[in-house]
């Protein structure tokens, strides 16, 4: 008797797994569980064929580009701000702050790579960590995707954050996926802060020209609140949470602010985008920008057209070939637009330029992660404005030492593109806002 019901449930149990096999829920855990396979395959193969890549192009490629030393300027009587031109410069002083730190250090940035610079980052940071200062990392998901597994474990004393993790080939599904977090931060004891293009990695030590800046003063402390702001939301464990003992200045500083490509409650409604428009139709003298991805919206080109038709100087440096073929290929009717008004292009040649910068007139300046692309007003971003002087000049001497590595444009370089980039750029239209 007791054979027969052993027997009996026996069955009605391979009947269910057999029934569950045919369900729904089975086709869908297969398409989670292939997806989620075949996703950690691809990254795995894209690390490591990209490190054997990048082994071969350090063998060929040793980019030089002139840039020197700047000075830092003290543009008032609370803040000091030094502009790095050089990845090797400003890592070598990053470094020495985090050696420096007694308290805390916030690092927060979009790629992250495992070759010796940051390697070097990495274990200095661990070795604060494990002399008790307060170590809060936290790197974007597709930014540093191609990371090496080992690469990616810190020891416990590191606190450790992922913004937007990728797992699965269905995470595209997910419009919130193409919302990077695209910030470069570095605050040590909530006193220094760094911000602008730079990556870390071996490449944006010395092969490509970005610009990053260190700020001295009590800014430095509304840059660790956008860092808290940003881990707070990523942490539901209060033990983990960052309640800073200082609260945002409440009052707009004429002389430096920070601003997001987002209205926020730190920072107000007045985004980075707006910033740069009320600078644009302000402009009296010259408008000068470096930008790797320069694609922007139908208002702001317009006003950089407007500000040209008036006689304003209009001239901006990008990339003679780009790391990114859609953005070149979107570019070409804006820049062409901009050179039939009387505007000036400069096409940086030899290697990437990514430095997101900008100079108005003789006082107001910008260096940030924000590019002047649809991508900026859809990512997290951050930038800092100054209205001064003597940093406008800094700033200027760093735009004529990026003359000296460009070509002038000509009409003729956008007027007439190829056949087949005509409708590359026909297909491509659509997607501007989102490049």
């Amino acid at each position: 008797m007791l054979s027969r019901i052993g027997k009996a449930i026996a069955f009605l149990r391979i009947s269910s797994i057999r029934y569950y096999f045919k369900t729904p829920a089975w086709s869908l855990t297969k398409l989670i569980f292939y997806s989620s396979l075949f996703f950690l395959l691809t990254i795995i193969l894209l690390i490591y064929g990209g490190i054997a890549i990048s082994s071969i192009r350090r063998l060929r490629r040793r980019y030089k580009f002139p840039h020197r030393p700047l000075k830092p300027v003290q543009v008032d009587e609370k803040h000091t701000l030094k502009i790095f031109n050089y990845g090797g410069y400003a890592f070598k002083d990053m470094l020495k702050a985090i050696d420096n730190a007694q308290e805390s250090i916030f690092l927060e940035t979009y790629i992250f790579k495992s070759d010796e610079i940051g390697r070097e980052f990495k274990r200095r940071l661990i070795a604060k960590a494990q002399q008790g200062v307060k170590v809060c990392l936290a790197f974007d998901g597709y930014g540093s995707l191609l990371m090496p597994f080992g690469f990616r474990r810190f020891p416990k004393e590191c606190l450790v954050n992922w913004y937007g993790p990728l797992y699965s080939y269905l995470n595209l599904l997910w419009l919130g996926t193409y919302v990077r977090y695209h910030r470069k931060i570095l605050v040590i004891d909530n006193k220094i802060a760094y911000l602008g293009g730079m990556n870390i990695g071996r490449e944006y030590a010395t092969s490509w020209r970005d610009t990053h800046l260190r700020i001295d003063g009590p800014t430095a402390e509304e840059v660790a609140l956008a860092f808290a702001e940003m881990w707070n939301k990523h942490n539901s464990n209060p033990r983990r949470l960052l309640n800073l003992p200082f609260k945002p200045n409440p009052d707009d500083d004429d002389i430096l602010w920070l601003s997001q490509s987002r209205a926020n409650v730190l920072f107000g409604n007045r985004t980075i985008r707006d910033t740069y428009m009320d600078a644009f139709k302000s402009a009296k003298k010259r408008i000068l920008l470096t930008n790797p991805y320069f694609l922007p919206d139908d208002n702001m080109e317009s006003y950089l057209l407007e500000a040209a038709k008036r006689g304003v100087q209009v001239e901006i440096i990008v990339p003679e070939r780009s790391n990114h073929l859609i953005v070149d290929i979107l570019a070409r009717p804006v820049l062409c637009r901009l050179l039939r008004v009387g505007g000036k292009i400069w096409l940086y040649r030899g290697t990437v330029i990514h430095s997101k910068t900008a100079i108005v007139d003789d006082h107001w300046s910008s260096v940030g992660s924000a590019n002047l692309d649809g991508r900026s007003l859809i990512n997290h971003e951050i930038n800092l404005f100054v209205n001064n002087r003597d940093f406008a000049t800094e700033m200027y001497k760093m735009w004529q030492d990026d003359l000296l590595n460009c070509r002038p444009a000509e009409l003729e370089d956008f007027s007439k593109p190829p056949v087949r980039k005509r409708i590359a750029e026909i297909l491509l239209r659509p997607f501007k806002s989102f490049v």
